[in-house]
């Protein structure tokens, strides 16, 4: 198959999958009950973000798990390079409109609208960063494990005793995307190209 036509089956594997489609309800309705109750767009998202990393992790994981269905799309589409690019094309693909509905809504009831283009391409790259954490893992209650500490327990600390790290941090970009987005791209970037690296050269 070629690229359009892995992406497209990647596509259509994540729209059918359970977990895909509860999380973005899930986050979608969280969004709607936080901002009704906070003032703060930036506030929200940064709670709501919690299913942005879900989503990435179950878009790759799934596969590793419940018979080992990822023996069956090697077979369909043996170029392990090219259907990881299908897999994060196919995430993006995916995310995005979920990511404009919670960032509008998130931010237009605190008039903060103007920030809601970085926040879809923040949580697009979180989403994506991941998806790569979940390649690497290939377990989803152990990408979870690593990625919610991370994000809402290690960061802040890091953050609340080295200022100057905060920049480097990943979750920086959604509150100061002057400072943060390059770290945000840099992380999700490394991530990927290790976890293309290593699901190309693993046995399945």
């Amino acid at each position: 198959m070629n690229a359009a036509r892995i992406t497209h089956a990647e596509v259509r594997k994540l729209l059918t999958l359970p977990a895909i489609r509860t999380t973005t309800v899930l986050t979608v309705l969280g969004t709607l009950l936080l901002a009704t109750t906070r003032q703060d767009g930036i506030r929200v998202l940064q709670v709501v973000q919690v299913g942005f990393l879900a989503l990435g992790v179950f878009a790759t994981t799934h596969e590793f798990q419940a018979g080992g269905q990822i023996r069956t799309t090697l077979l369909a589409s043996p170029r392990r390079l090219l259907l990881t690019a299908a897999k994060g094309t196919a995430l993006v693909t995916v995310t995005v409109p979920v990511a404009v509905v919670v960032a509008l809504t998130a931010t237009v009831p605190a008039g903060d609208s103007g920030k809601a283009p970085a926040a879809v391409v923040y949580l697009a790259l979180t989403s994506l960063l991941a998806a790569a954490v979940g390649l690497l893992l290939r377990h989803s209650v152990t990408a979870v494990a690593v990625l919610l500490p991370a994000y809402l327990i290690a960061a802040p600390m890091l953050r609340a005793h080295s200022p100057a790290f905060s920049a480097w941090l990943p979750d920086t970009a959604l509150t100061d995307p002057t400072r943060g987005a390059a770290a945000l791209i840099v992380w999700a970037a490394a991530a990927s190209v290790l976890a293309a690296a290593r699901f190309h050269s693993r046995d399945a």
